[in-house]
């Protein structure tokens, strides 16, 4: 798709993505960054840390050369949306100098994006949750969205109440096919990706 480059110096990127769920979160933001046709570079990283345990790691990351914009993706799994925020903006609040903005995006219940410094940097991180109410489901999460876009293509995926099991039980030839949907269609993608693609537009436009 040619939106993950190696050759890129490092240290002039001000900007990170933080998958705090592995895969196939990664595809599906390789996916959405297709379609962004931007011209902003980002990092791009996979902690071994999931969820929550990533807060911990902002300061590191903070420290690596200009890196100042952070963009955290994770998933809701069975929690309630204002148990996530809470123990977010605790940790938040902990590695922040003073006081922090938080920026409310009332259209995208699943997006928070949180204004502060670390010693004397600035930063800038961008939540966003992963998962759809329109999926009944246990737990939410990236599946959701992925689930959501074979409806849309027509793919068909029978009756399920775990969307993560429910994608694993797709044959591979069929995920490859709903990957490609994606790649092929950027509306699908706007509408199957609402708070990812509004969280990758803060990225430009907050400062």
């Amino acid at each position: 798709m040619d939106v993950l480059v190696k050759e890129v110096a490092t240290h002039d990127l001000d900007t990170l993505v933080v998958i705090g769920d592995g895969t196939p979160d990664d595809i599906a933001f390789s996916i959405i960054a297709f379609h962004l046709k931007g011209d902003k570079i980002a990092g791009i990283v996979k902690p071994e840390r999931t969820r929550f345990g990533v807060i911990d790691l902002i300061p590191r990351y903070l420290m690596k050369g200009n890196i100042r914009k952070i963009i955290f993706l994770m998933d809701q799994e069975d929690d309630k949306m204002s148990t996530i925020y809470e123990t977010i903006h605790e940790g938040v609040k902990k590695l922040a100098t003073g006081k922090i903005k938080v920026i409310d995006e009332e259209s995208e219940k699943r997006l928070k994006v949180y204004k502060g410094k670390h010693g004397s940097k600035a930063f800038e991180l961008i939540i966003v949750i992963n998962g759809l109410d329109e999926i009944h489901t246990d737990k939410h999460s990236i599946e959701d969205h992925l689930l959501k876009a074979a409806e849309i293509l027509s793919i068909g995926v029978g009756d399920f109440d775990n969307s993560k099991a429910a994608w694993k039980s797709i044959n591979h030839d069929r995920q490859l096919k709903i990957f490609k949907g994606l790649k092929e269609k950027r509306k699908i993608v706007e509408s199957v990706f609402p708070q990812q693609i509004k969280g990758c537009e803060y990225l430009k436009s907050i400062s």
